[in-house]
């Protein structure tokens, strides 16, 4: 080196260049957009990590560590929530006024200072209408609306998360309806929010498909609460929308509000507003079906009656033809014998004994006749009768047999029933302990076992 190149100490050129940044960048703000690609929370304070990504969206041009600090932060993210309906988080971009700092020891980040909401929202509803014309240029947008409706749909694959008020709402529906139906619905539990939340439901769609020749579904309800726009930014996924679109069964959703129709909305085969409005959906659909099989039940009695009548009035006039003929006959042979008078009087009482004989068997035949008629006409009606009765006999037995089996499973699935055959779960602070690094020595932990609880404290990791 230089004998005249002077020699500093690391906090020496840190505090030049500190120097250099406060003259040039002393109290200035700049307006900045900026994907969020990490965000902590500590001590209320809210630290970020921001990039500029490439054009194809995986390599940053440009990264930036960003700091709320506590007494802006709880403006900022109320006020963000407040718009977006979903609070500060990774994966969304984001337009904010900041100074830029340098600190001698943490280095250069960017301080916070405000954030535009009405930003975020415009660069999803961008993405939005995107996806929207990419589906509807590869001939996905209304393939699934293509699929017709099955006449009676009572196997319900739900796409829900079993603890949200969605799913309880879209089951008391189901569970109360005034009609007294029974629906057998299979849940697959998924994510409904948040940046794996689209992930999580194609993996259950497709679990539903490797089920459905066992199940024999008949359509699919994906339902979640309401929520703001931000919260339904995964349906507006472009992965999430192609597989609905693709999907073998009619997908029937009701995840918000007919402010927030998303692209999932777009490409369903049905879309209502809410749980309860699909739940209402599948109960209307169904008594639609038992109308039209009641019609139907109604148009057979009629066609057996209206037969019964017809082979009646067909009986009356052959039996009139016949007693006409009779009549005529008899005539004939009347003026006959008043001709042959004496000479023919044997031949005539052997003639009329023999046209008796010939009219009592046509009688017999003919009443014969007519009670194989009304036997073959009872037989048939009485074997569709039982015919129907057998298949609803049938159809209740299943139903009560898949019901009993739901039952047994439950049962089988009931926390109690697993602290029974031995296992326990262990709380800290009143939380369930998944992980060793989420407790410290000394630590209180709560063991729950079938019967009694254990409390013990932590020596040792």
């Amino acid at each position: 080196m230089s004998s005249d190149a002077p020699v500093l100490k690391l906090s020496e050129l840190s505090a030049i260049v500190a120097e250099v940044f406060q003259q040039h960048f002393a109290a200035e703000r700049f307006w900045v957009t900026a994907e969020i690609i990490g965000l902590k929370m500590s001590r209320g304070h809210c630290y970020l990590q921001l990039a500029e990504k490439d054009e194809n969206g995986t390599t940053p041009k440009a990264e930036f560590r960003g700091n709320i600090w506590s007494f802006q932060y709880e403006r900022i993210s109320q006020r963000f929530f407040r718009m977006t309906g979903s609070p500060l988080r990774e994966q969304i971009e984001v337009l904010l006024c900041v100074e830029v700092k340098y600190h001698e020891r943490y280095g250069l980040s960017l301080v916070v200072h405000d954030m535009d909401p009405a930003y975020t929202l415009g660069r999803l509803e961008m993405e939005k209408r995107q996806t929207l014309e990419r589906l509807k240029k590869e001939g996905l947008y209304e393939r699934n609306k293509s699929l017709e409706l099955p006449v009676s749909m009572q196997r319900i694959a739900l796409i829900s998360a079993e603890d949200s008020r969605g799913f309880e709402d879209f089951m008391n529906r189901l569970e109360t309806n005034p009609y007294g139906y029974t629906f057998e619905v299979t849940l697959y539990n998924s994510l409904l929010q948040g940046n794996l939340a689209a992930a999580d439901i194609v993996v259950q769609l497709n679990r539903i498909k490797t089920d459905l020749p066992v199940k024999g579904y008949t359509a699919v309800a994906l339902v979640r609460g309401g929520g703001g726009v931000s919260g339904m930014e995964c349906f507006n996924q472009y992965l999430l929308a192609e597989q609905i679109a693709k999907f073998p069964l009619p997908v029937i959703t009701g995840i918000g509000h007919h402010a927030d129709r998303s692209v999932a909305d777009e490409v369903a085969h049905t879309q209502r507003m809410t749980p309860t409005d699909v739940a209402n959906f599948l109960i209307e659909h169904q008594a639609a079906f038992e109308g039209r099989m009641e019609s139907y039940w109604e148009q057979v009695r009629e066609m057996a009656l209206e037969v019964l009548r017809s082979d009646k009035e067909q009986m009356a006039v052959s039996s009139q033809r016949l007693g006409n003929t009779v009549r005529l006959e008899l005539n004939r042979e009347g003026r006959k014998l008043d001709q042959s008078a004496f000479l023919l009087k044997h031949l005539l009482q052997g003639t009329l004994i023999r046209e008796q004989h010939t009219l009592d068997e046509l009688r017999r035949q003919l009443q014969k006749e007519v009670r194989l008629m009304q036997q073959l006409e009872q037989a048939g009606m009485d074997e569709c009768k039982s015919r129907l009765r057998h298949a609803l006999s049938t159809f209740f037995e299943q139903c009560a047999d898949r019901l009993n089996k739901a039952e047994a499973m439950n049962r089988l699935l009931d926390p109690a029933e697993v602290l029974r055959r031995g296992y326990s779960y262990t709380l800290h602070a009143g939380k369930a302990l998944v992980a060793a690094e989420e407790v410290k020595d000394g630590d209180t932990l709560t063991t729950v076992l079938y019967r009694g609880e254990i409390q013990s404290t932590v020596n040792k990791k």
